[in-house]
C-alpha cells in the first residue's frame, strides 16, 4: 500500500536560535562586567559619562549617592 508523504512544516526556533545565542552572548558578557564597568556603561550621554568617572576617580562612597538633575 502507498501511502502520501507529509510535508512537516520547520519549527520556528530554528529561526529565532541565532538571535537567541546572541542574546545569551550579551548576557554571559554583562554577568562577567565588574561593577565599575557597569556603573559606566550606564551612562546616558558623554555628560553623563564625565560625571561617573570623576565619581570613580573620588572614590566609592561618591559613586552611590545620587545623581545630580540632568539639565
Amino acid at each position: 500500500m502507498l501511502r502520501t508523504a507529509i510535508l512537516i512544516p520547520r519549527t520556528p526556533g530554528r529561526a529565532v536560535a541565532p538571535r537567541g545565542r546572541a542574546w545569551l552572548r550579551h548576557a554571559w558578557e554583562q554577568l562577567l562586567l565588574d561593577d565599575d564597568e557597569r556603573f559606566l556603561r550606564e551612562a546616558r550621554d558623554l555628560a553623563d559619562l564625565e560625571v561617573r568617572l570623576r565619581r570613580l576617580e573620588q572614590g566609592r562612597a561618591e559613586r552611590f549617592a545620587p545623581l545630580p538633575p540632568s539639565p
